[in-house]
């Protein structure tokens, strides 16, 4: 849940009407409970701006900068995101149709936030939790934005719903599964019990549910995620989000869920390509609900104690059926085929900034002295960015470490915490790791992997 807020004003020229929208802007924020951290009025420095940026990036969860734009405020925001500026074919489209006779090359992962009326709004522009608002349409944007900052302002719901034979033993036992951190509500539904657990805690959601599994045991018939996030990641318009749905659709049409598995180790990306499994799965396929997935664990030893709770965690709540080896993936992968032939497809959270992953297409066979099975990389052309973006933002429970400065995972003798993200904290006078999200150069992200000696 992000909280904090910095708010930057550049202008050369800041009149009453600039200081009123800037004042009902910061109206809103209070409505929205974010915490204020800093208001900056400055000018159009490019120096200034980006050491402004610098500092309220590193300090705040989200950064609004409002601007006359121009190429001063994107370079800035390039530089200080170790971007590269190119032109965005759906902003100069935006900007033709408002008639509007500007437009700039912006920092490769920019994303376009379009209001209620994409005819007559000039669109707020996002780069990784920079917000950046035009100054003459501010009054405008604000209500769109709202809707934004809202949703990552919001507590995580953790939510599953559980079918149990109603009997006996079940009537008598179901009251006395309330939890006090888990909000427990059941109904009758034929021959059912319709449990429905609650929390906005994901460790307390999955100790109540194992609880109710060892009380209830084989009288459970299923269980399943709900979750009305599924619905809003289906309609969500941005192009890397719409693009994986459709690769994981199409793999599920070919191949069939019964012959796909999923490599997981509870890293950030599998975590969002599992989210978005069980999205397409619940929109799409309610009927495979019911269905296990099934995950590949290579576990790369010694693991971090942290990252076996959370893929435990993510067992029970997402009902997964995870087969963990201590091999290397192609040993791992060998032994799956040979005790799963039937298996075809096996969806990986791999990105192109991964080693040896630039050239790989999004469906794609393993090499010729592989085991044989089709690679299927739905996030293979999402940003860094866009992993924490969505995860962020749709509250997926992700493993901690990455709040303990992790930006990749290894095992414990080989990955420390990424060296990039040590923040001198003048408030509290010390040095501190920042969580990963705030990690800006997606080309360090893996500084903490592979270090040597076994030294951490």
């Amino acid at each position: 849940m992000l909280k904090t807020v910095g708010v930057i004003f550049v202008s050369d020229n800041c009149g009453k009407k600039d200081i009123k929208s800037l004042n009902n802007l910061l109206i809103e924020l209070n409505l929205l409970d974010y915490e204020i951290d800093k208001v900056s009025i400055i000018p159009q420095y490019a120096t200034l701006l980006r050491f402004e940026l610098d500092m309220l990036i590193k300090q705040c969860d989200l950064v609004l900068v409002v601007a006359e734009l121009n190429d001063i405020v994107f370079k800035a925001i390039a530089k200080v995101t170790f971007q590269s500026l190119k032109p965005n074919t759906e902003f100069q489209k935006i900007v033709i149709r408002l008639k509007d006779t500007d437009t700039y090359n912006l920092p490769v992962t920019t994303k376009i936030l379009l209001g209620g009326n994409d005819d007559v709004t000039y669109p707020i522009l996002h780069i990784q939790r920079i917000f950046v608002l035009k100054a003459q349409n501010l009054n405008e944007v604000v209500p769109h934005l709202r809707m934004h900052l809202k949703q990552y302002r919001s507590e995580p719901i953790c939510s599953k719903v559980i079918h149990v034979l109603m009997n006996y033993d079940t009537t008598q036992l179901l009251p006395e599964l309330k939890m006090s951190m888990v909000n427990m509500t059941y109904e009758e539904n034929g021959e059912l019990f319709v449990i429905t657990l609650e929390s906005r805690s994901f460790d307390s959601i999955v100790v109540d549910e194992e609880n109710i599994r060892e009380k209830l045991k084989n009288n459970i018939v299923q269980s399943f995620v709900k979750d009305h996030i599924f619905d809003m990641v289906y309609i969500d318009r941005a192009c890397n989000i719409r693009q994986a749905l459709e690769t994981i659709e199409k793999c599920i049409t070919q191949y069939g869920l019964e012959n796909i598995f999923l490599s997981f180790n509870g890293g950030k990306d599998c975590t969002v390509l599992l989210h978005l499994v069980r999205t397409v799965l619940t929109i799409k396929f309610p009927d495979k609900l019911k269905d296990s997935i099934l995950c590949l664990y290579a576990r790369n030893w010694p693991t971090f104690p942290e990252q076996d709770t959370f893929i435990h965690q993510c067992q029970v709540y997402f009902n997964l059926e995870i087969m963990s080896l201590q091999l290397g993936i192609k040993d791992a992968l060998k032994d799956v085929l040979r005790k799963k032939p039937n298996l075809k497809a096996c969806f990986m959270g791999t990105r192109r900034t991964d080693p040896f992953s630039s050239g790989l297409d999004i469906f794609q066979m393993t090499d010729p002295d592989w085991p044989q099975i089709m690679r299927v990389n739905p996030v293979l052309d999402w940003h860094y960015s866009d992993i924490w973006d969505y995860l962020l933002y749709y509250k997926v429970p992700y493993c901690e470490l990455y709040d303990m400065g992790f930006t990749s995972l290894g095992n414990i003798l080989n990955t420390t915490r990424n060296p990039n993200l040590i923040y001198h904290d003048l408030r509290h006078g010390s040095d501190v790791y920042l969580p990963a999200y705030k990690m800006l150069d997606e080309d360090k992200e893996r500084s903490g992997r592979d270090i040597q000696n076994g030294e951490k």
